[in-house]
């Protein structure tokens, strides 16, 4: 009896030294961050799967009294800088249920519990990421010529792209090549699976030629009648065309948080989950492969499908729709694999259910690959159209319903929506915005900066005086 009430936290799944062969839902949220429930002990924890650190960080709201040792580390920050850490033992980590062998941690400020796990816990671990169903899986890491042959058993597109070791610090590195209207820039970036908003430093920037958003509104002419907000002065980004990790191969449309000044460590920036999250993602930095995979897709005009696997191309295919249980609802994960060129909405169905809205996402005018997820019914709802929520939070099923070739106005950027069927009142959730700008600035951002530049472009241009 002794031995048991002084050893209460010694219960529960056997500990294991590595996270190989699990399989691990990604917490819910519109945007894509590769971070996965947990607990340390007792205490929920967030857990963040980061490919680029060296040492596993804890922060304190985690650990009650901690065993700090003697030792100092010391973290340099790609972007600049360093951070110093006091040295502790990391024990009772578990990871969607898989509790780890005791290890040493880098404990962090923090009071809420979160836990920043890195290169030292994911040795000999590759990880795939799946955003269409917001699921990562720890996978052994192998040579390249295995992932080679693995590539060419799948399906629709493939690249396997070379990841390169920053040699001083063993940071995971990518050429990129970054595209704005007719200029381009090269540089060497940082591949993070921890940051959401994709990063750029201003000086190579500006050196290719690159314009941020607040110098295009500079130099626009605003008329009367649009009046934005104050806190767009606040967003430094810019947006890229292109963003290349390989020719022909990435993404479009990209919104780049600015870093002030130049590469302080020769890292251009950071290429983050808004931009590789629009394929399935494999990546092994202990063999240098990154593998991207989507399904094919075939264009006539407008019309557009897909093939995954080894099934026939069809248009059902270009759009795809995951769902798990959370809490009062369900968290629903929508992915469109087919060109927007106008943008589109995708309406759900909800099997038994009759509420007196009907609901889905709505994506603007962009690229093919992206995805958003959004727990049905969000907090939100309840607020705006409590009928509606209240109703959708007995959902068990979730459906695709149809698909239309338009966004919902009301809601620009990507977003679920609910549009109330009496009243046609919209209630929006949308993905949040570049660091420093709050979301419902980046979609007026967005709304008033497309319509601006609709309206330049279509001035006529005078005749030239005759000679």
């Amino acid at each position: 009896m002794v031995l048991l009430c002084a050893c209460p936290r010694a219960s529960g799944p056997p500990a294991r030294d590595t996270l190989i062969g699990l399989e691990a839902p990604l917490i819910p949220g519109p945007g894509l961050r590769v971070s996965v429930a947990g607990q340390v002990f007792e205490r929920p924890a967030e857990i963040i799967l980061d490919i680029a650190a060296t040492m596993t960080l804890v922060t304190k709201g985690c650990v009650e009294d901690p065993m700090v040792s003697g030792t100092t580390v010391k973290v340099i920050d790609p972007m600049g800088g360093a951070d110093s850490y006091r040295v502790t033992r990391l024990a009772g980590l578990t990871v969607s249920g898989r509790r780890l062998v005791p290890a040493e941690a880098g404990l962090a400020d923090g009071d809420g519990c979160s836990v920043v796990v890195g290169t030292d816990l994911l040795s000999n671990t590759a990880l795939q990421i799946d955003p269409a169903r917001r699921l990562v899986r720890f996978l052994p890491s192998k040579p390249r010529a295995e992932w080679l042959a693995d590539a060419e058993q799948l399906g629709g597109e493939v690249q396997v792209l070379e990841l390169t070791r920053e040699p001083r610090h063993d940071w995971p590195m990518l050429a990129v090549r970054l595209g704005q209207r007719d200029t381009s820039f090269t540089g060497a970036f940082l591949f993070s699976t921890r940051d959401r908003v994709s990063r750029v430093f201003e000086a190579p920037a500006r050196q290719a030629g690159f314009t941020t958003t607040a110098d295009l509104l500079q130099k626009l002419e605003l008329p009367k009648e649009v009046q934005l907000p104050m806190d767009l002065s606040a967003f430094k980004g810019m947006v890229m065309d292109k963003v290349e990790l390989a020719p022909g191969v990435g993404a479009q449309g990209v919104s780049f948080a600015v870093l002030s000044g130049g590469p302080p460590l020769g890292v251009d920036g950071v290429l983050a989950a808004d931009a590789w999250g629009r394929f399935e993602l494999t990546v092994d930095v202990s063999s240098g492969v990154l593998m991207l995979h989507r399904p094919r897709v075939l264009g006539s005009g407008q019309r557009y499908q897909c093939a995954r696997g080894q099934r026939s191309p069809s248009e059902d295919a270009c759009f795809e729709l995951a769902q798990v249980s959370a809490g009062r609802g369900v968290a629903v994960t929508a992915t469109v694999w087919r060109p927007l060129p106008d943008g589109g909405r995708l309406y759900l169905d909800f099997p038994g259910l009759s509420p007196a809205c009907r609901v889905g996402f709505t994506f603007d005018a962009g690229d093919r690959g992206r995805n958003t997820q959004h727990v049905v019914p969000w907090p939100r709802l309840f607020e705006s159209m409590k009928p509606c929520a209240e109703t959708l939070a007995g959902v068990t099923q979730v459906s695709l319903a149809l698909f239309e070739d338009s966004p919902l106005k009301e809601c620009p950027g990507v977003c679920a929506f609910a549009q109330d069927l009496r009243t046609g009142r919209v209630s929006c959730e949308c993905q949040p915005g570049p660091t420093g700008l709050s979301a419902e600035a980046e979609r007026v951002l967005l709304e008033k900066l497309r319509g601006l530049l609709q309206r330049r472009d279509a001035r006529p241009t005078e005749p030239a005086d005759p000679p």
